[in-house]
């Protein structure tokens, strides 16, 4: 019996919603390259993965339902300042109060209500109280105007395109969840919860904090390629390195390398930077001696940009959660258009029947 582990290479479906065509590496979203569309605001894209249309439409509209409740901020804040912001979001998206702001998404609608939240629940978090009110409409500017985080051209492009670029990424592990959660006709915020808790793995969201843990421990970028070669001759995995999907450099790392550069130059960050880069050619090397083509992954320059614009390490996957939650969306939207309850099969090995 042919069994694949992981469900690699498993088609359990289709979409409308992006294509990761990993052998030319190629990411794009309703068949718009996503090279074509990082230049524009992150809520007009986010609009185009959950509605088609690239415009500012459904950015003013969560503008309009962003503002956490006296009860939400309560909530939030009576949690310990320990709890990671990823518990957070788990435990509290099912807990947010209804509202009629989104009528008209039908079945989605709290879903909305929970990405609209989502930049003021993540500003509590981190200030401990709920943020001041901010008059733009745009969900990842109006999060770096909240907490206060570098206001320059260069900050704002960086964090624009890195959310940009994880709105959306077909049958990932957390958006097969998702899926998985919908198909049982449970609420849209369960299907966003059980995605959260999904995401907050490292070896899927938080893969960008494991990579950037990993530049402090290797401290300089001449140390980089004797923990390359210790790391592969011990068989560890070297974290933001090679991606299931892709067979050739990861679409989404190569910007995210180009920003990461123009932000840290000049700053106490530039040397984690060129320590990242040094791990990275490195592992390249080693990998094309082998003839494997393995490359960094979106992650693997995310954490270094994060760190920059300020954020604490333990709210970057938090942060991946801001963006990736319209993708979730325009998944609960398309499954049910023709649901169908998941159940796999699984090949029993366990002790003969007595």
């Amino acid at each position: 019996m042919d069994i694949s582990r992981g469900l690699e290479g498993v088609v359990v479906d289709t979409t409308r919603i992006s294509l990761v065509d990993g052998v030319n590496g190629v990411l794009s979203y309703r068949g718009r390259n996503v090279e074509n569309l990082i230049d524009k605001p992150f809520g007009h894209v986010a609009a185009l993965v959950v509605d088609g249309e690239c415009s500012a439409t459904l950015s003013e509209s969560l503008h309009a339902a962003s503002t956490l409740s006296e009860r939400e901020t309560d909530l939030i804040c009576a949690l310990p300042e320990s709890t990671h912001p990823m518990h957070v979001l788990q435990g509290v998206t099912p807990l947010l109060d209804a509202t009629e702001h989104f009528a008209e998404r039908g079945e989605a609608a709290q879903g909305f209500a929970v990405a609209a939240k989502l930049p003021a629940i993540l500003a509590t978090c981190l200030l401990r109280r709920q943020p001041d009110t901010s008059a733009v409409s745009d969900p990842a500017e109006r999060f770096l105007r909240q907490i206060g985080a570098a206001d320059s051209a260069i900050a704002r492009e960086a964090y624009n395109v890195t959310q940009i670029l994880q709105i959306e990424h077909s049958f990932n592990a957390s958006t097969f969840v998702a899926r998985a959660t919908a198909s049982t006709l449970a609420p849209v915020e369960n299907a966003l919860s059980a995605a959260f808790g999904t995401l907050h793995g490292r070896l899927h969201g938080a893969a960008d904090a494991v990579a950037l843990a990993t530049a402090d421990q290797v401290g300089r970028p001449e140390c980089a390629a004797a923990f390359v070669d210790e790391c592969l001759a011990n068989k560890i995995k070297v974290m933001g390195m090679g991606h299931r999907e892709y067979r050739v450099l990861d679409p989404r790392a190569r910007h995210l390398k180009t920003l990461a550069e123009s932000l840290c130059s000049g700053t106490e960050h530039e040397v984690t930077y060129q320590t990242l880069v040094a791990i990275e050619a490195r592992f390249t090397e080693r990998m094309a001696a082998d003839d494997k083509s393995l490359y960094a992954n979106l992650e693997f320059y995310k954490g270094v940009i994060y760190r920059t614009l300020g954020l604490p390490d333990r709210f970057f996957t938090a942060n991946f959660a801001l963006a990736r939650v319209f993708g979730y969306l325009a998944h609960f939207i398309e499954s049910r258009e023709d649901n169908r309850l998941v159940r796999p099969k699984a090949h029993y090995i366990g002790p003969a029947i007595a």
